[in-house]
C-alpha cells in the first residue's frame, strides 16, 4: 500500500462531501419559509411592519392583539363562525422552519377549542409580515377600534410591532389593478351622496422595480380630487397603499396622523403638535424604498 490510504468502499471523497454540503445548504434555503411568498390578490387582513429579525414574534403578538379586540368588537363572532360551518381562516403555508412550525402548532391547538380568525403569512421581506383575517372581520374597523382604545388606555400591548395597517383589498402590483382596488376601498367617498371631506394618500413601495410612487399617485388621487380636498396634515381619510414585490395592499383609515400613523411603537409618544413638520409633498405622502426617497413614510 502506498503513502495514500486506500479508500474504503462506499466512503465519500472530500469533493463529494463538499458537493453534498452545498446541495444541503441550497435545499435548506428553499425550504426556509423566508423564501416562500404565498400572498395573492383577493386576501384581506393586515400589513404589519416590525423589528428586523422578529417577524415570527411580531406575528404572534399581533394575532393575540387582534383576537383580543376582535372578540370585544364582535361579541359572539366565534359562535357565528362555528354556526356558519367556516371554522378557520385559510391555512398559512407549511414550512420546515422550527420556529414557525412551533407557532403554527400552537395556533392549531388553539383552533381546536375556538375558530381561527387570523393566519400568519410570510412576505420574504425583512420587517414585513402579513396577517390574513376571517371574512367576517372588517380589518379597517378592527384596526381603528384598537388604536382608539389603546390611545385612551395608554397601555402598550406589543413589543416588536411597528405599523399595523388594515388591508381591505389585495391586488397585483399593476397600475390598472391598483386604481381599481383603490376605487373599491374608497367606494364610500366616491358615492354620489358622499359629503365633501379631506383625504390623503400614503404610498410605500418595496422590492418592486416596475412601479414608482409618481405612477400611482395621480391615477389613484384623480377620482377623489373631483369631490374632496387634499390635506396632508389632518386628513379625515387616508388611503394607505403598500406595494411589495408583485402584490399591492390597500386600506382606508381615519385620523391617520392623529393616531400616529398607526404605529404602535410611537402611539404613546409626545403629542403630534410637538412633532417636526413633515417635508412638503404634492397631493400625497410617499415612500419609495427602491429609490430611497422618503416623505413622511416609515421604515423598519
Amino acid at each position: 500500500m502506498g503513502k495514500r490510504n486506500a479508500e474504503k468502499p462506499g466512503s465519500a471523497t472530500a469533493s463529494q462531501q463538499k458537493r453534498a454540503r452545498r446541495f444541503q445548504a441550497v435545499r435548506e434555503r428553499f425550504k426556509n419559509p423566508q423564501n416562500v411568498f404565498d400572498i395573492s390578490p383577493g386576501m384581506r387582513g393586515f400589513f404589519v411592519t416590525c423589528t428586523r429579525g422578529r417577524e415570527s414574534k411580531c406575528a404572534a403578538e399581533v394575532i393575540d392583539l387582534l383576537e383580543e379586540y376582535a372578540t370585544r368588537l364582535y361579541p359572539g363572532i366565534e359562535d357565528d363562525i362555528e354556526n356558519s360551518g367556516d371554522t378557520s381562516a385559510d391555512p398559512a403555508p407549511t414550512s420546515d422552519d422550527i420556529e414557525d412550525e412551533i407557532a403554527r402548532e400552537i395556533a392549531d391547538m388553539k383552533s381546536k377549542s375556538k375558530p381561527r380568525l387570523f393566519s400568519y403569512y410570510t412576505t420574504t421581506i425583512e420587517c414585513v409580515v402579513f396577517i390574513k383575517c376571517h371574512r367576517m372581520v372588517d380589518p379597517e374597523k378592527l384596526v381603528h377600534f384598537i388604536f382608539e382604545d389603546m390611545s385612551q388606555s395608554k397601555q402598550r400591548k406589543t413589543r416588536y410591532t411597528s405599523r399595523l395597517i388594515p388591508v381591505k383589498v389585495t391586488t397585483s402590483a399593476k397600475i390598472d389593478a391598483i386604481v381599481k382596488g383603490a376605487i373599491e376601498v374608497a367606494h364610500s367617498l366616491l358615492a354620489e351622496d358622499a359629503e365633501p371631506t379631506t383625504f390623503s394618500l400614503v404610498v410605500n413601495i418595496r422590492y418592486c422595480d416596475d412601479l414608482r410612487s409618481d405612477d400611482i399617485i395621480p391615477a389613484v388621487a384623480a377620482p377623489l380630487n373631483v369631490k374632496h380636498k387634499v390635506d396632508l396634515k389632518n386628513a379625515k381619510h387616508t388611503l394607505v397603499i403598500e406595494v411589495f414585490k408583485s402584490i399591492c395592499t390597500i386600506g382606508l383609515v381615519e385620523n391617520y396622523n392623529a393616531l400616529r400613523r398607526f404605529n404602535l411603537m410611537t402611539l404613546f409618544d409626545e403629542p403630534a403638535s410637538k412633532m417636526p413638520k413633515a417635508a412638503p409633498v404634492v397631493a400625497v405622502e410617499a415612500e419609495d424604498t427602491n429609490s430611497n426617497a422618503q416623505a413622511g413614510g416609515e421604515t423598519c
